[in-house]
């Protein structure tokens, strides 16, 4: 079966040698190890089999055997990413695994990983995963200066406001901004998020953007240039923030 697997039958999938993992660790592990690191349409399939392997010893092979597969792929950074999603619903138990394998890709050279991580470190998540989600974000942003990066965060926020509620979304939003605005280009740029985010993004952002900058002003002034205000303004329903 291994073989098989290994020379790409179509008609063995992953999750047939997948139920192996715990009596033949090794030739499984290996048989899944080459079909990853070639162009194979089965990566989504293998890495969510191995979402589920939950034992920390296996655990700990397969994230070395993604962090692997990152770090010579970038390219196949969506299935790995969703892999990661999944594990994050494992919930605290997924911690001594998750964390370091994580945080090490978050050090990657590779912006595109760092870049398709961000939406899933930034998502509000459920009640299992949002602690773990929220420390790794902080990870990322302690460290990430690339805008990329930094705009795939200050969108997934957006997007995931309803579920957030307010006060993390305006506090990631501000920090996530600042750090926009300081790299090359990043004020324009974060301008635009901002906007796009308020036209399209979520219905009332305009009008929770809107409501900061007058309750704060001092806090938002350098973060959002005025032509992105007056669009702002317009789009809130007329409402001008005090100069």
């Amino acid at each position: 079966a291994v073989r098989r697997f290994t020379a790409g039958d179509p008609q063995l999938p992953a999750s047939a040698l997948a139920a192996a993992l715990t009596t033949h660790p090794d030739p499984v592990l290996d048989a899944f190890r080459t079909r990853l690191h070639a162009p194979d349409p089965a990566a989504d399939a293998i890495l969510c089999c191995l979402a589920d392997v939950t034992t920390p010893a296996l655990a700990r092979r397969v994230a070395t055997l993604v962090h692997d597969l990152l770090e010579a792929r970038p390219e196949a950074a969506a299935p790995a990413v969703a892999y990661i999603d999944r594990r994050l619903e494992h919930g605290p138990d997924a911690r001594p695994v998750l964390f370091p394998l994580v945080a090490g890709l978050l050090h990657s050279r590779h912006v595109q990983l760092r870049a398709a991580l961000a939406p899933v470190l930034a998502a509000p998540g459920t009640d299992a995963s949002r602690a773990l989600r929220g420390e790794l974000l902080d990870v990322l942003l302690s460290q990430e200066r690339d805008a990329a990066v930094l705009e795939s965060v200050l969108r997934a926020v957006v997007l995931g406001a309803a579920e957030s509620g307010e006060d993390r979304t305006r506090a990631l939003v501000h920090r996530t901004a600042l750090l926009l605005v300081r790299t090359p280009e990043g004020a324009s740029r974060c301008d635009r998020c901002l906007v796009e985010l308020a036209r399209g993004g979520r219905p009332d952002f305009a009008a929770l953007l809107v409501g900061w900058l007058t309750e704060a002003p001092q806090d938002w002034a350098a973060l959002i240039g005025p032509s992105a205000l007056r669009v702002l303004e317009n789009l809130a329903g007329g409402v001008s923030v005090p100069a």
